[in-house]
């Protein structure tokens, strides 16, 4: 996994935005020509992050930690989701879920149900569509 380093802004106070390379092992649903993104944080505590294709940085989505909003969301993922990105087990990987947000974080929703699974150490990355009827492709981020 490479980690960019990238200053904003052209004051004496600009910040400092780290990126990360993420390269999909499988195209996100829909979007079969696009395997390379950067996951940047949005916000400085780091609880929106934006994934934007390298190939086309008009496309962009808005990603969460789940745990940040859903304590008792904890998938189980298969031993093949692993293979695929590289990871020996299942604390080797971070989770992240992608939002829809309408108009802002009230009205957001996630989808718990295809959540993105990223290899900490390689940046290798896949979308999941989990097998549980239970989880929902537009979870409200806050209730």
């Amino acid at each position: 996994m490479t980690t960019m380093t990238e200053s904003t802004g052209d004051t004496a106070e600009s910040t400092e935005v780290l990126a990360t390379e993420i390269t999909f092992v499988e195209p996100l649903l829909g979007f079969e020509e696009y395997l390379g993104f950067d996951l940047t944080d949005i916000d400085p505590a780091g609880v929106l992050l934006s994934l934007r294709s390298r190939l086309d940085p008009a496309l962009r989505f808005v990603l969460t930690r789940p745990e940040r909003f859903f304590a008792d969301y904890a998938p189980e993922l298969a031993d093949v989701v692993l293979e695929a990105v590289g990871a020996g087990d299942p604390a080797a990987v971070s989770v992240y879920v992608i939002l829809t947000i309408p108009t802002g974080l009230a009205d957001a929703t996630a989808n718990v149900r295809a959540p993105v699974v990223v290899a900490d150490d390689t940046g290798r990355a896949v979308q999941v569509v989990l097998d549980d009827e239970s989880l929902s492709m537009n979870r409200p981020l806050v209730s």
